[in-house]
């Protein structure tokens, strides 16, 4: 019951979304289907509120996409963005989507929610002759490639913890499969054109310096331990007051996007559903009933559980110790990357929402240009981890 709810639920997502082509009602309809289909969830609904408004990630994550949103606009309107576009474009010969698809996983290593927002203006930037849902799906793909075996994500720890096996080597065994995902997307958006670099002169190189910036965000987040919001803060401030002459109009243009935050609160009561009340362990359990339980739990669990929370770490957190009270431990990276294929096809995966609306685009769009990638991964990770 539980899978037929949560199934239920996203395909009330799908259809919602084609019928209204608005995201809020059609995530507020895909929650109601799912608490109708468990009914006793009925009377939590005001638990779900208060522990949505109680937990830390939620609230640190409106703050977090608050200001990603002004960095973003500061960057637009203070001609930063172009700017860097253009040295970046001078670098690639000219070749602006493997400037785009590149720019887009160095900014992959920058382990917060929502990180695909930061690479998205500049994607933009960069392709004005690309078509959004290509610059989209670009985007999207690329910015999550190194999620593959960059050992700074969270959920890579807690799969370390969980296994009791070193950081460095889970990534060392998952870092083959980055470059399946990385060559399958360069391969479907560049075609089999190897990308030219040439020398750039000094004044091109300055204008580089939002791309330190950024990667200076991700070296206080993962080498100094420091909170992501807290540098995203200090990193407004700190380029507002560089940009005092444009600070307040990027301030305004960022008060009309408030709009997502509906969407965002729907998809943390939707999380909490899923996760405190334990219905992904259930799922885990009902899945197991179709057959071989160690393919199923490495591979369809962590799948439907992704799709359905949008949250890598929590997908890996429900599945694993499920594996391990099996004693199939062996299968975990076949899981965590089932996990990350999962939350990369997810209707509520924030980087997905953020950048579709961003572009103004279909998710759903979106999710078929990527559809061939990650069956191409999925197939590769069976072969390489499951055997």
């Amino acid at each position: 019951m539980a899978t037929f709810s949560v199934l239920t639920s996203l395909l009330c997502i799908v259809i919602l979304q084609r019928l209204t082509k608005r995201l809020f009602l059609s995530m507020v309809g895909g929650f109601f289907a799912f608490i109708l289909l468990n009914s006793f969830l009925l009377s939590k609904i005001p638990f779900l509120v208060v522990e949505t408004f109680r937990d830390k990630s939620f609230l640190t994550l409106i703050l977090s996409v608050i200001m990603i949103y002004f960095l973003e606009q500061l960057m637009s309107i203070s001609k930063d963005a172009e700017n860097l576009s253009l040295a970046v474009k001078k670098l690639f010969k000219g070749s602006s989507k493997a400037a785009a698809s590149f720019l887009a996983s160095v900014i992959g290593l920058l382990p917060v929610p929502s990180g695909a927002m930061f690479s998205a203006p500049i994607v933009a930037k960069l392709t004005p002759e690309t078509d959004n849902l290509t610059k989209t799906a670009m985007n999207y793909w690329f910015r999550h490639t190194l999620e593959f075996f960059w050992p700074m994500y969270p959920a890579m720890y807690l799969l370390s913890s969980l296994i009791s096996k070193p950081l460095g080597r889970i990534s060392a065994n998952l870092f083959p499969l980055f470059l399946i995902s990385f060559v399958s997307g360069w391969i479907k958006f560049n075609g089999f054109t190897l990308p030219k670099m040439t020398r750039i002169n000094w004044e091109d190189v300055k204008k580089l310096w939002p791309v330190f910036m950024i990667l200076s965000i991700g070296v206080a987040i993962v080498v100094f331990k420091i909170d992501g919001w807290i540098v995203l803060l200090i990193a407004c401030t700190l380029y507002g007051i560089l940009r005092k002459n444009h600070a307040l109009q990027a301030f305004l243009e960022t008060l009309k996007r408030f709009d997502i935050l509906g969407v965002l609160f729907v998809i943390f009561l939707y999380k909490h559903a899923i996760t405190d009340f334990g219905i992904g362990e259930v799922i885990g359990k009902e899945l197991t009933k179709l057959g071989n339980e160690a393919v199923v739990l490495s591979t369809l669990a962590p799948l439907l559980v992704g799709m359905s929370t949008g949250i890598t770490s929590a997908t890996v957190g429900i599945t694993v110790p499920l594996l391990i009270s099996l004693d199939k431990a062996e299968y975990a990276l076949l899981t965590y990357i089932f996990a990350v294929l999962g939350v990369l096809l997810s209707p509520v995966h924030l980087c997905l929402v953020l950048t579709a609306k961003y572009f103004q685009v279909d998710f759903l769009k979106v999710l078929k240009r990527i559809l061939l990638l990650v069956i191409v991964v999925a197939v590769f990770s069976i072969i390489m981890y499951a055997f």
